[in-house]
């Protein structure tokens, strides 16, 4: 009696597949989170109050392979934490800041649409790779 055997076909494929879908989706995510980024970014840059305009021009949109960001460089503007979150001079403190951390909190809805519809846009787009349809 010859020995019995099962074969998987298209396993190699269902891998290789799954890699390149998630790192689509990871791509495209990646650049939607960068335009969400760059809107709340010029929505705080509009709220921040003027003297100089030094603090307005520092608010930043930045798009790193891993993240997307936005934030005032303190480099640039030593008081921007004072003006965002007060408590000092007399100051109320504002715990969740006043300019754009409240923007980028509020964010968070649109971060997670954004997040399925480039999951949703990958999926059915994709194509995946045709496993061999012979056993040898």
């Amino acid at each position: 009696m010859a020995d019995a055997g099962i074969t998987v076909v298209g396993f190699d494929e269902l891998v290789a597949g799954s890699r390149r879908l998630f790192s689509k989706i990871d791509d495209e995510a990646n650049g939607r989170f960068g335009r969400v980024a760059q809107r709340k970014a010029d929505e705080a840059k509009a709220r921040i109050p003027r003297r100089s305009g030094r603090m307005a021009a520092s608010v930043q949109a930045r798009l790193d392979p891993e993240r997307a960001s936005a934030g005032i460089s303190k480099a640039d503007v030593p008081y921007a934490g004072f003006v965002e979150f007060g408590g000092t001079r007399n100051r109320p403190y504002y715990p969740r800041g006043r300019y754009l951390f409240p923007i980028l909190l509020a964010a968070a809805p649109e971060l997670e649409d954004q997040a399925r519809a480039a999951a949703t846009d990958e999926i059915r787009g994709f194509s995946w790779p045709r496993p061999r349809t012979s056993l040898n």
